[in-house]
């Protein structure tokens, strides 16, 4: 039951993260003497969260995935659709944070990731929400079952 779409993501991302992580750690390093007091503690701590979200957010896609664990799977689609998505449009789109080109470019490929992973992801949790549920319900009724013709034996 899992999903194929959603583990290339998965895959691709995670192939990703390290040049995007190295490409934003250089930017803030070129711009950080032109930004203010402010912006520069604000854009170190949104980025410090950045990593380690996205750490954290693709070992739980990749467990809840591969295992088909819905808590793991549930986890990982909240962190990508609640915290890695705003924080991305935040850093991409907020013209205080002095955006340059490369910025630009690597964020705009990380949200094609990010907006591919809510939506397939979405469905990877029904799906195997649904599947386990139903694994559930026929290992209760063979409990159910059994439990019966021991009683009436």
């Amino acid at each position: 039951m899992s999903s194929l779409p959603l583990q290339m993501c998965l895959y691709f991302n995670a192939s990703y993260s390290p040049l995007w992580i190295g490409i934003r750690m250089g930017c803030l390093i070129y711009k950080f003497s032109e930004l203010s007091q402010l912006y520069k503690i604000l854009l170190t701590a949104v980025l410090v969260v950045m990593i380690v979200v996205e750490m954290t957010r693709l070992y739980l896609g990749y467990a809840g995935n591969l295992t088909e664990k819905v808590p793991e799977l549930a986890g990982f689609w909240m962190l990508t659709l609640f915290l890695q998505f705003p924080l991305h449009c935040l850093c991409t789109f907020s013209k205080d944070f002095l955006i340059l080109p490369w910025e630009i470019v690597t964020d705009m490929i990380m949200m094609v990731f990010l907006v591919l992973e809510i939506i397939i992801g979405y469905f990877a949790v029904k799906v195997i929400a649904n599947h386990q549920a139903l694994k559930f319900k026929l290992q209760m009724v063979k409990y159910n079952t059994t439990s019966t013709e021991t009683f009436l034996e």
